[in-house]
């Protein structure tokens, strides 16, 4: 019987999959427990639907993606801080400084996506990467400077 998953089910695959399976394990199981739709009718065309609208969106995504990856990449992000004497920075410049900088600029990111493996405490300037899409992390410029 071929059924379509409503949600994911360990050794058959992720929700909304198409999958042939056993009569018995769909209608004793996999139905009754809402895990799966037969795939007959409104249902399989629905399915055929929802997966072209899936794709479509998945497009989209990655060509805002690509917008967004080639605005990270041209940015350069002039920080100003207090320095003290050596040239160490009074406190330091987090992930969430760098994407409450990029938000300013009109590229709205979140801080858990900017990856930033421990705070930048020195003046300088460093390349930093930002997760934008799968496999897509373009790296933004951030230039450390003494303010005033």
């Amino acid at each position: 019987m071929k059924v379509i998953l409503t949600n994911d089910v360990a050794k058959l695959g992720k929700s909304g999959e198409l999958k042939e399976v056993a009569d018995g394990y769909a209608r004793n199981y996999l139905i009754p427990n809402k895990f799966a739709v037969p795939a007959a009718g409104g249902a399989y065309r629905a399915w055929q639907h929802d997966i072209a609208s899936r794709e479509d969106k998945r497009k989209r995504e990655r060509e805002e993606a690509d917008i967004y990856a080639t605005r990270i990449a041209s940015t350069t992000l002039t920080m100003g801080v207090k320095v003290g004497e050596g040239g160490k920075l009074y406190g330091s410049i987090t992930a969430k400084d760098i994407a409450d900088a990029l938000g300013r600029r009109g590229i709205v990111v979140d801080r858990h996506k900017v990856d930033l493996d421990e705070p930048l405490k020195t003046l300088g300037t460093y390349k930093v990467a930002v997760k934008v899409y799968a496999g897509m992390t373009p790296e933004v410029t951030v230039v450390v400077e003494p303010k005033g």
